[in-house]
C-alpha cells in the first residue's frame, strides 16, 4: 500500500542519500552537496513556505522517495509538481504509478485546475509516461537549465482537470492518504 507521509526533520538524511545519487540527480535542475547541514537549512524554508508541499512516499513500511508540489497557485489553481524514487529497487514498480495519486489528491482534494511538469528534454522515459497519464506538451525553454558545463533544454508539460477527468475510469482508483 502506498503512503504519503509529510515530509519532517527525521526524514532528511534518507533525502539526502537519493537526491545525491547520480540517477536521480540526473534530470533534476540542481545538483546538490552531500551536507546534511544545508540539507536542514532548505527544510527550514520549505517548511514555512505555504505554496509547497512535500511528501515522502511509502511503499508499505519503506520509504522510497519524495514527492512534492511547488509554486502552489491559489488565485489560478494551479502548481507544479516534481518526483523522485530514490530506492531503486522500487523504480520499476512505482516511477510510473506513483505520480497518479498525486494527480487524484491535486485535482479531487485540492480542487485546483492544472499541474505543470519540466522535463530535460533527455529524459524520454519520464516524458513518455506523462504523455500516457495525459499530459500536454506546451513548449520547450531552449537552454533553461545550465549544469555539469553545459545548457539543457526543458520541455514544459500540463494537466489539466478536465483531462484528467477523462482519464479517471483508467486511473481514478489510485487513491492514497497524503498526510
Amino acid at each position: 500500500m502506498i503512503n504519503f507521509i509529510s515530509l519532517k526533520e527525521e526524514h532528511l538524511e534518507i533525502v539526502l542519500k537519493w537526491r545525491t545519487q547520480a540517477e536521480v540527480t540526473k534530470y533534476m535542475s540542481t545538483d546538490i552537496e552531500k551536507n546534511i547541514v544545508k540539507q536542514k537549512e532548505w527544510f527550514k524554508k520549505i517548511s514555512i513556505n505555504k505554496m509547497s508541499k512535500y511528501w515522502i512516499i511509502s511503499n508499505d513500511t519503506v520509504l522510497v522517495g519524495l514527492i512534492s508540489l511547488v509554486d502552489i497557485n491559489w488565485i489560478h489553481l494551479n502548481t507544479i509538481w516534481s518526483y523522485y524514487i530514490g530506492e531503486k529497487d522500487y523504480r520499476r514498480e512505482l516511477g510510473a504509478i506513483a505520480p497518479l495519486y498525486l494527480y487524484n489528491y491535486v485535482f479531487n482534494s485540492m480542487n485546483l485546475n492544472k499541474i505543470f511538469a519540466n522535463c530535460f528534454i533527455e529524459n524520454v522515459n519520464m516524458i513518455k509516461i506523462l504523455r500516457i497519464h495525459g499530459f500536454r506538451d506546451v513548449g520547450v525553454h531552449k537552454q533553461h537549465y545550465y549544469k555539469n558545463d553545459r545548457f539543457y533544454d526543458v520541455l514544459m508539460m500540463e494537466l489539466l482537470a478536465d483531462d484528467w477527468e477523462i482519464k479517471k475510469d483508467i486511473f481514478g482508483r489510485f487513491i492514497a492518504p497524503f498526510e
